[in-house]
């Protein structure tokens, strides 16, 4: 699944991380998280306190990828554009909700959006997918992309 797109804090986090890297100490991981898009509808400006839909029952729990690891890969696509990749798997035992959207979470000091004083999880990128009744399922394995044009 590609990114569906950057927030405004993902935009400030890839930039700074490129351009003023005196401005930012980098996380060593970044989290995934799902949610259901459709009672939620993130839009560009929207943040982790916007996801009211993140499940809360059974197994579920937010997936972890490491930075300075295998866990993501660099590649070309067939544009010619850099391309990120990673998958994560959730462990949906016994969890009941529906969700239809994940999200890519680092945590840093977001001064130029929020002007905050010290980090905080943040959405980097968000994608929608199918609607999954995670009920239906043991695990689910979400496989992403972001594409940097």
């Amino acid at each position: 699944m590609a990114v569906n797109g950057t927030h405004d804090v993902g935009e400030e986090f890839k930039q700074k991380s490129i351009y003023r890297t005196d401005l930012i100490t980098r996380p060593g991981t970044l989290e995934v998280l799902l949610y259901n898009d459709s009672t939620d509808n993130l839009g560009e400006a929207s943040d982790v306190g916007d996801v009211t839909t993140e499940p809360d029952t059974g197994n579920y729990t937010r997936q972890t990828l490491s930075f300075d690891s295998g866990d993501l890969t660099l590649s070309i696509d067939g544009s010619g554009d850099l391309q990120v990749d990673g998958s994560v798997t959730f462990d949906t035992l016994d969890t009941g909700d529906t969700v239809d959207g994940y999200a890519l979470v680092a945590s840093f000091q977001s001064d130029v959006v929020n002007s905050e004083a010290g980090a905080n999880d943040h959405i980097i990128a968000s994608a929608t997918f199918g609607t999954t009744d995670l009920s239906n399922f043991s695990d689910v394995t979400v496989n992403f992309q972001d594409t940097l044009s």
